[in-house]
């Protein structure tokens, strides 16, 4: 490229930015206008010479043989997957690739094929043993690939890095959802489907596998499409209890309440705020008529769950006193997560409750009863972590937070994106009151990424306040306005 060419896209970078375009815009305008690999535009869309990328690269990730501008100069020459190699054209490693992603703070598709249109789920992205397993399941079930054959709703991709291609097993959303509920997606879930998986269908054990599925594989799906699939096997329960008496009918309502629980918190990550308080009252009350007091307790946490989102710090209080101090066995994990929400509660008056947060953790690693019930596995010391560091965010200790925070994001596996979302929201708070408005927006634009992929409209609804935060106290940051045109264009 000449230089009267760097020239114009110097000029053009900074065009666009004064007026507000994201990253992904410019990218894309200069691939367009020049024709240039996306590695190559997305180091002009920085305004960074290779020696800069070189350097950087080395100051995160020293090595023994550092990084010099002619290995970038190496990257960029090459022409993305399919192209060949060549003297002057090689192309990262998955690991080189990886790590440009995070400097340039986007994905490793991005800088294979050009910044993507993120409107809809994109690929699952997993090992070459789990298409392989996904592929025999299919064929072993007799669910053929026919997306198209669905009911209108968008197909599922999964998708494989080989070296420098990929393999994608695309299959309708009923057949994911019946891998996903038969155990034919084990293999996405370790130790996750803890049911027997000889249940017989029509009975307590098989329906819970179902839910089992859909919980340990809510990274998987969008919320609708859960929501979808559960609201059709409640119908298949009701179906069912007609047809049993004495304990089966109680069994079968148990698991009812238990897939309600399940769709009351879908219903939250969709902001449908009546549909939760619906089906948490159906939860609720099923779990009475089943005589499951753990559920029960669960729900009334529930209600402090979304006490806390609405700021009602007292009827919070209300509420976990009353677990706490509950005349029914509670299970420790339930009193752990009592205790952590009157520490926030706590917290959003500027005080630490050291003790509740330290019984918290003490509760949450001790080992689980065989009889907990299974929506409970998903409460342990990440768990504990995320509510402390949200504690710390609202008592003002942000650098605490910050630390917490980030090394819970580092532990997260790639698919839960919903989970990353969650902690790069409470980071880019964290940030904010930290006074770094620029770690604030990245920590927001990777939330907004994460949020987009999980279908998470609850924690959009949380990235706002960040970026009107951001916008009062920082209007003329550039990443600050990259931010909130992200976000405005949702």
């Amino acid at each position: 490229m000449g230089a009267e060419a760097r020239k114009m896209i110097r000029e053009l970078v900074t065009t666009m930015r004064r007026t507000g375009s994201t990253t992904p815009t410019i990218v894309r305008t200069i691939m367009d206008r020049w024709g240039t690999p996306p590695l190559v535009a997305y180091r002009h869309a920085f305004a960074l010479s290779q020696t800069q990328i070189a350097d950087r690269y080395n100051e995160r990730w020293p090595e023994e043989t550092p990084k010099t501008f002619k290995q970038v100069s190496y990257w960029e020459r090459w022409r993305g997957p399919g192209a060949p190699a060549s003297g002057s054209a090689r192309p990262p490693s998955l690991q080189d690739l990886g790590r440009l992603a995070i400097l340039f703070g986007c994905r490793v598709d991005d800088l294979l094929y050009g910044p993507r249109d993120a409107s809809g789920p994109p690929a699952l992205i997993v090992s070459h043993d789990v298409i392989g397993h996904i592929v025999s399941a299919l064929q072993r079930d007799g669910q053929p690939d026919y997306p198209e054959s669905d009911d209108g709703s968008e197909p599922v991709a999964v998708r494989s890095i080989l070296g420098e291609g990929t393999i994608t097993v695309t299959m309708s959303r009923r057949a994911f959802s019946s891998l996903l509920a038969g155990g034919g997606l084990a293999a996405l879930l370790p130790g996750a489907v803890s049911s027997p998986a000889s249940a017989e269908p029509g009975t307590a054990a098989f329906f819970r596998r179902t839910l089992i599925g859909h919980q340990a594989g809510h990274h998987l799906l969008t919320p609708g499409a859960h929501i979808a699939s559960l609201v059709e096997t409640l119908r298949d329960i009701a179906d069912r209890r007609d047809t049993v008496n004495g304990q089966y009918r109680r069994d079968l309502r148990a698991v009812q309440a238990e897939i309600a629980e399940h769709l009351s918190w879908l219903h939250r990550e969709i902001a449908d705020t009546e549909a939760c308080r619906h089906w948490a009252g159906k939860a609720s009350a099923w779990a009475m008529e089943a005589g499951d007091t753990s559920m029960a307790t669960y729900m009334m946490l529930r209600t402090a769950s979304l006490a806390l989102d609405h700021r009602d710090f007292a009827r919070v209080l209300d509420i976990t006193q009353t677990v706490r101090h509950a005349e029914w066995p509670t299970p420790p994990v339930l009193q752990a997560v009592a205790c952590l929400y009157e520490a926030r509660a706590q917290a959003a008056a500027g005080t630490i409750d050291a003790a509740a947060l330290d019984a918290a953790d003490e509760l949450l690693a001790a080992p689980r009863s065989a009889d907990d019930p299974p929506y409970l596995r998903f409460y342990g010391p990440a768990f504990g972590d995320l509510q402390r560091a949200t504690c710390y965010v609202s008592a003002g200790e942000h650098e605490r937070a910050v630390t917490i925070l980030q090394a819970q994001l580092t532990g997260l596996p790639a698919t839960h994106y919903r989970d990353r979302a969650v902690h790069l929201v409470r980071l880019g708070v964290a940030h904010a009151a930290g006074q770094a408005p620029d770690a604030a927006a990245l920590a927001g634009l990777a939330g907004l990424t994460e949020a987009r992929r999980s279908g998470s409209k609850h924690v959009l609804t949380e990235l706002k306040p960040l970026a009107d935060l951001l916008q009062r106290r920082w209007p003329d940051q550039h990443k600050v306005r990259e931010f909130r045109a992200a976000l405005a264009a949702m």
